[in-house]
């Protein structure tokens, strides 16, 4: 019979948990490895809607990008939002795996699927002594637009309300370098790997700031943007992996929308208020 055991094993062998950051807590976070595995569903973030929805669908194992249970808890109640999530896996039997930084630095995992999903060519390593692992990603467009319309196109291609950027509207560009999640950290060497933009998420004030007094353009297209599309890559790599090995397995990919935050667009304020 399958158990959760087959599934964590592939998953280690395609994103050892040894490329994960000594900060991080990835692997089996509830549950037992020797669980009974007929129905598996992948997720960005282990909401309790998400929660909700796999109790639900009968779901066995959960595969999720962030963690749970990432501090240590000092308590796990029904007060808590974690806590509430906790006790609904738990009564319905729902194991959890956390594939999260490993993830993100190793080689065909997060960041080449965001490169992939921009449809940037020639992709390699944004640092290109990191043999087999590390974060960001660097290729080129199949031709040059200017930053504006890069902006535009990334809201599409990821499927997103909108973006934000850094730089001039009409800069013309090309090596574009990517990071998903919060990844602005990384604009240094995308300029020195002669990105003309950076394309990641939770960019902060400074750090535009401090971009906006060189070449490089950035385009935060926000931690959700950049990582949505992992619930979908990963379930396509189970999909793979089930129909090799025969696995009777059925696969659910869990859609979270828009993720938590939501742009307002500026409108004309009519002077009405409740306040």
């Amino acid at each position: 019979m399958l158990s959760a055991a087959d599934i964590i094993a592939y998953l280690d062998e395609m994103f050892p948990r040894s490329l994960a950051e000594t900060w991080d807590n990835v692997g089996l976070q509830i549950g037992s490895a020797s669980s009974p595995c007929r129905t598996v569903m992948t997720c960005l973030t282990v909401t309790e809607a998400a929660a909700a929805y796999a109790a639900e669908q009968r779901v066995d194992l959960i595969i999720s990008h962030h963690p749970l249970i990432f501090s240590p808890l000092k308590r796990v109640t029904p007060e808590e939002a974690v806590g509430r999530v906790i006790y609904t896996l738990i009564a319905h039997r729902i194991n959890l795996f956390v594939a999260h930084t490993n993830v993100d630095r190793a080689e065909g995992g997060l960041n080449d699927w965001l490169a992939e999903s921009l449809g940037l060519l020639d992709i390699g390593m944004l640092d290109p002594e990191a043999e087999a692992a590390g974060y960001g990603r660097i290729g080129r467009l199949p031709s040059r637009m200017t930053l504006r319309s890069l902006a535009e196109y990334t809201a599409e291609a990821l499927n997103i309300q909108g973006v934000t950027m850094v730089g001039r509207e009409d800069k013309l560009v090309q090596a574009v370098a990517v990071c998903s999640g919060s990844g602005s950290h990384l604009w240094p060497a995308a300029l020195h790997q002669g990105a003309d933009v950076l394309i990641t998420g939770d960019v902060k004030y400074h750090t535009a700031v401090d971009v906006l007094a060189t070449p490089l353009a950035v385009i935060d297209a926000g931690h959700f943007g950049t990582e949505a599309m992992f619930p979908s890559r990963m379930a396509e790599l189970l999909e793979k992996e089930a129909k090799k090995k025969q696995w009777p397995l059925r696969i659910i990919v869990y859609k979270e929308g828009a993720g938590p935050m939501v742009t307002v667009q500026k409108g004309v304020f009519d002077g009405e208020t409740d306040l």
